[in-house]
């Protein structure tokens, strides 16, 4: 009789956690933005990009009816921009390079973008990885709104151009 009450009550506390949204950490979930799918990126900075171009492309694109599969190829660089006496930067520039394509049913868009974010190298070591990580992360996100931007406005000018045509 005991074994029962057990299970009774394990049922009891675990049912409601089927109904509250809970998803696995290493669940297969939604691979895109509606009708869009992002094919992953390589790298930190890769994966930073795809999570802002999904937020980015959740409204969608004007004219896109179809799937569409966006392809992203990224490509980061450093640079020392200011030096100390004994030639420790004291700013430095993150670079990131995306060309992309978004395949369409009957046809592809592709283009390239970038975007930079500075930071200013901190004198202790520690603060320098942390400034390193975080200039990226806002570089990548507004490399996502310069993709996407541009996606919007090709596809409204392949709209205009159908909508002539049609006429």
């Amino acid at each position: 009789m005991r074994h029962f009450i057990y299970a009774f009550f394990a049922l009891a506390l675990i049912g409601p956690l089927a109904a509250c949204g809970f998803t696995p950490l290493y669940a297969d979930g939604p691979q895109g933005a509606g009708n869009i799918s992002v094919e992953q990126i390589d790298g930190r900075s890769g994966h930073a990009l795809r999570k802002a171009l999904l937020q980015e492309l959740a409204p969608g694109l004007p004219g896109l009816d179809g799937p569409a599969t966006l392809t992203v190829v990224l490509d980061q660089e450093l640079k020392r921009l200011s030096f100390q006496l004994d030639e420790a930067a004291t700013r430095s520039d993150i670079i990131v390079d995306a060309k992309y394509v978004l395949a369409l049913e009957d046809t592809a868009i592709s283009g390239n973008s970038s975007a930079e974010a500075s930071f200013l190298v901190p004198d202790t070591p520690f603060a320098d990885i942390t400034a390193q990580i975080d200039a990226p992360e806002r570089a990548v996100t507004l490399l996502a709104r310069r993709i996407v931007d541009d996606l919007r406005i090709s596809m409204a000018n392949i709209e205009r151009a159908s909508e002539a045509g049609a006429e």
